[in-house]
């Protein structure tokens, strides 16, 4: 293993420990509010913590980022195939198709939603949240072989 190649593998495997910790983190939150704990449109857009739709824009979403332009091509190079990155990058689209959508719906409802906009964005919301969690789980498939492949 080259030098490089050692740095590639190390740095993809210290931000993908630190961060799957924190997006694991952000997917409870959004699935508790999915499933009804508390106020959707507070947890959306703040109130004493962080809300959700800033912490999807601030920390979620530069680590899809991250993930596309930095570990997709490692994993690639490591297996010799696209078909793990293939994978995770649909999933990729999904969650930010989700971010579009509940971002969106945001915008439209408040501050004074009815009871179905209510509804249909916290379905919006377990889906984002059950898609983040697979996302965690599958990447996890796809990242613990290659690495522990790669001496990581």
């Amino acid at each position: 293993m080259s030098l490089v190649h050692g740095r590639a593998v190390g740095a993809v495997q210290r931000t993908w420990r630190q961060e799957r910790r924190e997006i694991g983190q952000v997917a409870s939150r959004i699935l508790r509010v999915a499933d009804g704990a508390g106020d959707v449109l507070v947890a959306l857009g703040g109130g004493r913590a962080r809300g959700l739709l800033d912490a999807l824009d601030q920390h979620v979403v530069p680590y899809l980022d991250w993930e596309e332009a930095i570990a997709h091509p490692v994993i690639d190079r490591l297996t010799g195939t696209s078909r793990g990155s293939h994978l995770l990058g649909a999933q990729l689209e999904q969650v930010r198709g989700l971010i579009g959508r509940i971002e969106a719906d945001w915008l439209d409802v408040h501050p004074h939603p009815t009871r179905g906009q209510v509804a249909a964005l916290r379905t919006s919301l377990r889906e984002l949240g059950l898609i983040l969690r697979s996302h965690l789980e599958q990447e996890e498939q796809v990242l613990v072989p290659v690495l522990a492949r790669s001496g990581a």
